[in-house]
């Protein structure tokens, strides 16, 4: 019997024993179960966040790639003075606006432009060939008259440019040599007015003296004399040239010299004189140019014809339709003439108040 007691305590211990351990080992895999869940949320949160994220990244892209494509569709449309699909606001103002801006270059047909031209002949009684004028030919003559025109005219104002400033420092010379000569006078007197009065008179004699011979010697420097004989003589030889010439191209083709005759008397002239203008130093030249065209513009455009505009303020002929249909041919105000209209003054307004000078015509 107590046998049976003891085998039943040991029994019910082992059972109790077992319980625990039991117990203990689901208690132990309950906490490793949790602490991986733990340990596994974090990456799981990680990767739905990124899987987010992404999403998002390519529905924006989508999106961004719509609003650029509905854009350009719209500058398309703004190119074309149209509206946009997406709005009802008409852009022809801005269109127009943008072109005012922007202008396109537009290129004119010269009349002119051939480089050779079918001779056309005839032969007289004597069985001599003689070769006809026409308008080809005696344009192209006009476009070297132009040239000595030009170089008629700046010439002809650095001369006077010469002259003028000749004539200052000579007219210098003249007024310091007559205040020299009053001191001279003054230098006679016995008794001295007041002090240091000798001293002065001799100090102002030697200055003036100097003075004279320095400019002398700067008039001669500057071979004022010499350019203004060099250029009288060539203005008066171009000159007789250009009247020559004006002469002949008034005449009817029956009146004026045959082409052959007029090539072998006036082209070696037209050739010197082109050729051998005076040397003008930039400035001068400059300063030449924009006098004639801001003070004199009758000299530039004097009847408003097309073959008495001057070169380079004027271009060759082109064509040129009117507001009617009808072509005519003109010669269009150059760049020379619109920059050297442009004064200092034109320039500040321009800069700041975005104020443009009409250049197309040389009297505004």
């Amino acid at each position: 019997m107590s046998t049976s007691v003891d085998d039943f305590v040991n029994n019910s211990k082992d059972a109790l024993n077992k319980q625990n351990k039991q117990n203990k080992q689901n208690k132990q895999n309950k906490q490793n179960n949790d602490l991986t869940i733990d340990i596994e949320d974090p990456h799981n949160k990680i990767d739905t966040l990124l899987e987010t994220i992404k999403d998002d990244i390519q529905k924006d892209i989508s999106n961004l790639k719509i609003e650029m494509k509905e854009e350009m569709k719209s500058n398309a449309y703004i190119g074309t003075g149209a509206s946009t699909p997406s709005s009802s606001y008409s852009y022809e103002e801005d269109n127009e606006d943008y072109h005012k801006k922007k202008k396109k270059k537009k290129i004119d047909t010269l009349v002119y432009d051939e480089d050779h031209e079918e001779i056309k002949q005839f032969t007289d009684e004597i069985g001599n060939k003689i070769e006809i004028w026409s308008k080809h030919k005696k344009h192209r003559l006009h476009k070297c008259l132009w040239k000595l025109k030009y170089n008629r005219i700046v010439s002809s104002f650095y001369l006077d440019d010469l002259r003028r400033r000749e004539e200052h420092w000579s007219w210098m010379i003249i007024v310091i040599s007559t205040f020299t000569s009053g001191i001279t006078v003054a230098n006679n007197v016995e008794n001295e007015p007041i002090g240091n009065y000798n001293t002065i008179i001799n100090i102002m004699l030697t200055v003036s003296s100097m003075s004279t011979s320095l400019i002398a010697a700067w008039i001669k420097k500057q071979r004022f004399v010499e350019k203004m004989n060099e250029i009288d003589k060539y203005l008066l030889n171009i000159n007789s040239l250009c009247e020559e010439l004006e002469i002949q191209f008034s005449l009817l083709e029956e009146d004026r010299l045959s082409y052959d005759e007029f090539k072998k008397k006036y082209i070696p002239e037209i050739t010197k004189y082109v050729t051998t203008n005076p040397m003008i130093p930039p400035y001068e030249w400059k300063q030449c140019v924009k006098e004639i065209t801001l003070k004199y513009p009758e000299l530039i455009d004097p009847d408003n014809s097309e073959t008495n505009k001057l070169w380079p303020w004027y271009g060759d002929l082109v064509k040129y339709k009117g507001e009617d249909g009808t072509e005519y041919n003109i010669r269009k105000p150059t760049t020379f003439m619109k920059h050297m209209k442009k004064t200092n003054k034109d320039k500040i307004l321009s800069s700041c108040c975005h104020k443009t000078k009409e250049c197309d015509n040389v009297y505004k």
